[in-house]
């Protein structure tokens, strides 16, 4: 396990991981290969335990960083930046013990996120509102995705079979690897799975700043009607 990892060379290295060297090589050893839930909550319970406070705060501050990452948010010196706007953070290892679970939420994205922490009211209330509405979304069948594939045209196919195989991958990828005009392309493909899916329906794709993410509860079902 990672955490393990992590406890190996925190007692190896100690303070020495403070060192700009040692950053780097932390980064590319632990925290570029968070992938899990688990990792990140076994690797915060790792942290809870170290008793120097520098060592504690650096090592928490880069996994904030990894989490916020996964929602293509930046973090970095308590401020959490989503486009050109910030929010000023006051995150400790039990606040984002709650934080883990939304990794799982397939309707939080990194502006809902964001926006869940901004200090403007109206704000979080709309992205409370925005989730409510999609709790009330109706699952899928795998009788209904069958038959919502098969009614994509080709070109949508490929694209909603490219972002199944990848789980998330960035618009200018997909544009490359289906031979697009240009990112606007990408959008309209976005588009036509939407409009073609029932209104009371769960989304099956999500658009994040620049990247296209699979909802996961549905991946492997998609992934399976696809290569039949």
């Amino acid at each position: 396990m990672l955490s393990d990892e992590l406890k190996m060379l925190v007692e190896f290295m100690g303070v020495n991981l403070l060192k700009k060297d040692n950053q780097t090589k932390l980064e590319e050893l632990i925290f570029s290969r968070i992938e899990s839930k688990d990792d990140f909550y076994y690797i915060n319970q790792y942290l809870k335990t170290i008793e120097n406070y520098s060592l504690r705060k650096f090592l928490f501050s880069k996994l904030l960083k990894s989490y916020f990452e996964k929602f293509n948010l930046v973090y970095e010196g308590n401020v959490l930046q989503y486009g050109e706007e910030k929010i000023k953070l006051d995150i400790d290892n039990d606040i984002f013990d709650s934080l883990i679970d939304l990794l799982e939420e397939t309707e939080v994205d990194g502006e809902t996120l964001f926006y869940l922490f901004s200090d403007d009211l109206g704000k979080r209330v709309e992205v409370l509102k925005t989730l409510l509405k999609d709790r009330s979304k109706k699952q899928w069948s795998e009788e209904e995705l069958v038959s919502f594939l098969n009614n994509l045209t080709p070109l949508t196919k490929e694209f909603l079979k490219l972002v199944t195989e990848k789980g998330k991958i960035k618009t200018e990828d997909i544009t490359q690897i289906l031979d697009l005009k240009s990112k606007k392309s990408v959008s309209a493909l976005v588009s036509a799975v939407s409009r073609n899916a029932p209104i009371d329906k769960e989304k099956l794709i999500f658009k994040d700043n620049d990247y296209i993410t699979i909802n996961e509860k549905y991946r492997d079902k998609i992934y399976r009607i696809f290569n039949k």
